[in-house]
């Protein structure tokens, strides 16, 4: 991984507009190895530095904020979380994470390839384990411990960013396969990473392309013998401004013909 500033790694990682992420390191809440750094242009390795974010008063995840609405309605459509083991891929600081702890799901698999990044407070949660430096496209039994092995039908919330979710979406469903497990949940669908050549600075600004992406992604996972249940808008925009979109997806296995087949 490259070389990048600062300020637009913490503007990026936490979803702050750039002025925002600028005022948080001049006030020294960010620390760079241990030591706190006041250079917001300071080059960074996030996939080899140790770097912390110590949340001011007034910040507010808008991660959380995100898919909280989405939650709401599957809960009203009957989805129970209570207890449920889950899946958080593209973890990134745990806003995800912290909306299913409200709902009070069992267990949460915070996943990124990203390192330090996780909020703090929800790392020391006995209902949370960090896996950091974790790729999707790796993804094995190995990383999850008993509760997983037991769950016939884990829950799954995704957010990734700078690639299609069409990749992650696919690797997803082979691992499972492999287990034997159904899962559902649901996948925020970034447009401007699935047509980034059509985007203007990152922003996806055309609705009719908007919906041709859904569309397209709606086909793709369908094909892959997925059910997409609802498409549910995000309660808030992106950091740039772009529309984004939730898919409830849900995959199920017909354990009665899987009985029935023939070994």
């Amino acid at each position: 991984m490259a070389s990048q500033r600062l300020d637009e790694w913490l503007s990026e990682a936490y979803d702050l507009e750039l002025p925002v992420a600028r005022s948080y390191i001049l006030q020294g809440l960010v620390s760079l190895n241990g030591s706190p750094v006041h250079q917001a242009g300071r080059r960074i390795r996030p996939d080899r530095d140790d770097i912390q974010f110590r949340k001011p008063a007034d910040y507010r995840n808008r991660g959380t904020a995100k898919i909280r609405t989405a939650l709401h309605r599957l809960r009203d459509c009957g989805v129970e979380f209570a207890e449920q083991t889950c899946l958080d891929i593209g973890a990134s600081h745990g806003g995800f994470t912290a909306a299913l702890l409200e709902q009070g799901v069992g267990h949460v698999y915070a996943i990124d390839v990203a390192y330090g990044i996780f909020d703090f407070d929800l790392r020391r949660r006995a209902e949370v384990t960090v896996l950091e430096r974790k790729n999707i496209k790796s993804i094995e039994t190995s990383w999850f411990g008993s509760d997983f092995e037991l769950c016939s039908k884990p829950f799954v919330v995704c957010d990734v960013s700078f690639l299609s979710l069409r990749s992650v979406v696919q690797h997803l469903l082979e691992f499972m396969k492999r287990c034997g497990k159904q899962f559902q949940g649901l996948f925020l669908l970034k447009h401007q990473f699935e047509a980034s050549e059509r985007s203007e600075a990152g922003v996806i600004r055309d609705s009719e392309l908007r919906f041709s992406l859904e569309r397209e992604f709606q086909e793709f996972v369908e094909n892959l013998g997925i059910r997409v249940v609802e498409r549910i808008p995000s309660a808030l925009p992106g950091r740039k401004g772009n529309q984004e979109t939730f898919f409830w997806l849900d995959y199920s296995i017909d354990l009665d013909k899987t009985a029935s087949s023939p070994s």
